[in-house]
């Protein structure tokens, strides 16, 4: 292929990518819509706040199983068949979310089916960027991820809690419909890609499925229930068994012996186990302790968006002044003091629990744009889009765990003593000890990370593989 025949390539998919990542931002506006309403909803539908966190912990856990089963699919399909199949059937995925108002199941499905249709654009940008574009320009679009994250955080927020007060929160399901308006430069400017023949390993994915599903009941119940347990056991036995035998695994065996694989993969579970895990307690703490109303802390939260959504426009620069290792470091340094923030001053004003937000919100932006890189930097480049299916399903599925973790810390006798909470508050204990618990997760994670990226990671100039 010539230069001009790249350059060609890159110029139509270019086209795109504002389209593909204006899925991440409907994706995000809803997550963050119905993590800001879970003590309404809680009422509303008459259940715990464990069991109403179904509806943030399946919805996560079946959006990473579709991710990896996307980023498989593309080495075996055409990545623009499956954008295409998936962003004409995502409307009527979120078309039921409308009518789910009366019923707690049918909200639970909804979600689920909005987070595997919307999966396939979210998880296939990175493979895009990596395949069709230089390292620096791949770097930028990770870095406009990240601030699509906050800035959908911020609208999510923003008009969620106005919406829930006012109207109601099933009108958030209708905002997603004008990606209807991105199809036609999607089907005009995807390349047509040739692709080799392979096979998909359905078995492996449903295993994968029960596996993660039957865990997350069980902690999301407070471990009553051990049969749920017991399936899990069951179901990870039946799954290595299955992968040794089948010629074409879901996850494949070879991957996890490149070296620091598995390390980086934990990293990335405990970070974003935390970040779920935070976000689902948040709005009990500033409601609960402070009595603020959903609207109003949804205008508080965009704050803390607005300004991580700054940050994230400007990773770039970051990146090139201190590296893609210390970048990721810079992040966990402002999560911890987030997270210490809450756990030091919860019961005292308003002001330090949104600035620990903001700190926490402001670390992730910085986190991931160069945990990420440093991620992709291990793989061989055979295994990119494999890799990169890999640790979104276990992010997600450890997201999905980290808010089930929580939900099960959420009222326990144990966590209601005062460790380095100092307020006279008694309602704050607990979101106290939660916010420690979560300090410990990050400190921990950090440290494997940097045993894992030694300093030739930071490197902006070439890969270490290279």
């Amino acid at each position: 292929m010539s230069e001009l025949q790249k350059e060609e390539i890159q110029r139509r998919v270019a086209k795109c990518m504002p389209w593909i990542l204006l899925f991440e931002f409907f994706y995000i506006f809803n997550e963050n819509v119905f993590n800001l309403i879970t003590p309404n909803l809680s009422d509303e539908f008459g259940v715990t706040p464990s069991t109403i966190s179904l509806i943030v912990t399946f919805s996560k856990l079946f959006f990473g199983i579709a991710s990896i089963v996307y980023t498989a699919l593309s080495d075996i399909v055409s990545i623009r068949k499956v954008l295409l199949f998936t962003c004409i059937i995502f409307p009527i995925a979120t078309l039921i979310g409308v009518f789910s108002q009366d019923s707690f199941t049918l909200l639970i499905v909804s979600r689920v089916l909005f987070s595997i249709t919307i999966a396939a654009p979210i998880a296939l940008q990175i493979i895009i960027a990596i395949k069709y574009f230089d390292k620096l320009t791949a770097a930028k679009y990770f870095g406009y991820n990240t601030a699509i994250y906050q800035l959908a955080g911020a609208a999510g927020h923003l008009f969620g809690g106005y919406i829930a007060e006012y109207l109601h929160w099933n009108l958030v399901f209708l905002i997603p419909l004008l990606t209807i308006l991105g199809i036609p430069v999607l089907f005009k400017n995807l390349p047509k890609e040739v692709m080799q023949k392979g096979s998909f390993d359905i078995a492996g994915m449903l295993l994968m499925t029960a596996i993660s599903a039957f865990l997350i009941t069980f902690l999301t119940f407070k471990m009553q229930y051990p049969l749920l347990l017991l399936g899990a056991v069951v179901c990870v036995a039946l799954f290595i068994w299955h992968t040794f035998r089948s010629k074409n695994p879901f996850l494949k065996p070879e991957l996890f012996k490149v070296k620091g694989i598995m390390l980086s993969l934990i990293v990335g579970a405990l970070f974003y186990s935390t970040q779920i895990g935070f976000y689902f307690i948040f709005p009990f703490i500033v409601k609960e302790t402070y009595s603020m109303s959903t609207s109003t802390i949804g205008l508080f939260y965009t704050f803390t968006n607005i300004a991580a959504f700054i940050i994230g426009m400007l990773t770039g620069r970051i990146i090139k002044k201190i590296g893609y290792r210390n970048i990721a470091l810079l992040g966990g340094l402002f999560i911890f003091a987030g997270l210490a923030t809450i756990a030091f001053l919860v019961g005292y004003s308003v002001v330090y629990s949104f600035l620990g937000m903001g700190l926490f919100n402001i670390g992730y932006v910085l986190f991931f744009s160069g945990y990420l890189t440093n991620f992709t930097q291990l793989l061989p480049r055979h295994q990119h889009g494999a890799g990169i299916g890999v640790e979104k399903l276990v992010v997600t599925i450890s997201a999905s765990l980290g808010g089930a973790f929580v939900a099960l810390l959420y009222g326990q006798p144990y966590m209601m003593a005062k460790i380095v909470d100092f307020s006279s508050n008694e309602k704050t204990a607990l979101f106290s000890n939660v916010a420690l618990v979560l300090m410990i997760m990050i400190g921990l994670a950090t440290w494997i990370f940097v045993r894992v990226f030694g300093k030739k990671f930071n490197r902006i100039d070439e890969l270490p593989g290279e």
